[in-house]
């Protein structure tokens, strides 16, 4: 029994063995190296505003119909040399019942909700107040977009790479060493846009003004679109010499 026992760890220290030789020689054989981390960013600003846009039908007297309002959003677009059937997609449209106090018949309302693709924000200033103008106040900033997006993280991958490059020569220096090829190299990239946010029309701007003092050049304040920043980070490894 012993000698069964003794046989069993002598081929568990053989097999173990085998497997450590080839570890130890490929340590041996990895050539120094030096890690290095580095990135690169870039702030952009977007060219792609997505504004949305609801339509609600009043049940008040004398107020515009869904319909009415519609056209008259298409109009001022159309003013804008905006391509409609290209920029305005639906993205909701429907009705609901409505139970007003002290009244025993329901009234239906109707609202739609669109989505509206610009390029810049000097364009979709123009268009909120105009739409505004027309009785169309609820108009947010749904998302924005960067279309050379891709392009751009190319361009700051290889500049982090040039700078990993840079900083891994500078070290290897200090110890009278030079740098070869890379041997590893991982990238990842990161992107903050800015948040969505509702638009006040100007007539709800001076209710909410505490003296109603806001001047006309504040009503007209250039709407300011936040910047996208693109950042790029590598982890490259360098052979040393």
């Amino acid at each position: 029994m012993k000698q069964k026992i003794s046989t069993i760890k002598k081929a568990l220290f053989a097999t173990l063995l085998a497997l450590l030789i080839p570890l130890a020689a490929i340590a041996q054989s990895e050539p120094p190296s030096i890690d290095m981390q580095a990135e690169a960013k870039r702030e952009v600003t977007p060219d792609e505003l997505y504004l949305s846009i609801i339509i609600k039908e009043s049940d008040y007297k004398g107020k515009k119909t869904l319909q009415q309002l519609q056209e008259a959003m298409i109009s001022v677009l159309k003013a804008n040399k905006i391509d409609v059937s290209e920029a305005l997609t639906l993205d909701f449209m429907g009705s609901s019942i409505d139970y007003k106090t002290f009244t025993r018949r329901p009234t239906p309302r109707s609202e739609a909700s669109y989505m509206l693709k610009l390029s810049d924000a000097s364009t979709m200033q123009k268009i909120i107040n105009e739409l505004e103008e027309r009785s169309i106040t609820n108009i947010s900033l749904a998302r924005t977009k960067f279309t050379k997006s891709e392009e751009l993280i190319t361009e700051l991958g290889v500049e982090a790479m040039q700078k990993a490059r840079t900083q891994a020569a500078a070290y290897a220096a200090a110890v009278e060493q030079t740098i070869g090829k890379a041997i590893r190299i991982s990238s990842w990239n990161t992107s903050n846009s800015p948040q969505p946010r509702m638009y006040k029309s100007r007539s709800t701007a001076v209710e909410e003004s505490a003296d109603n003092s806001l001047s006309a050049e504040a009503l007209n304040e250039a709407i300011s679109i936040g910047k996208i920043t693109y950042t790029v980070h590598v982890n490259v490894k360098f052979e040393l010499k």
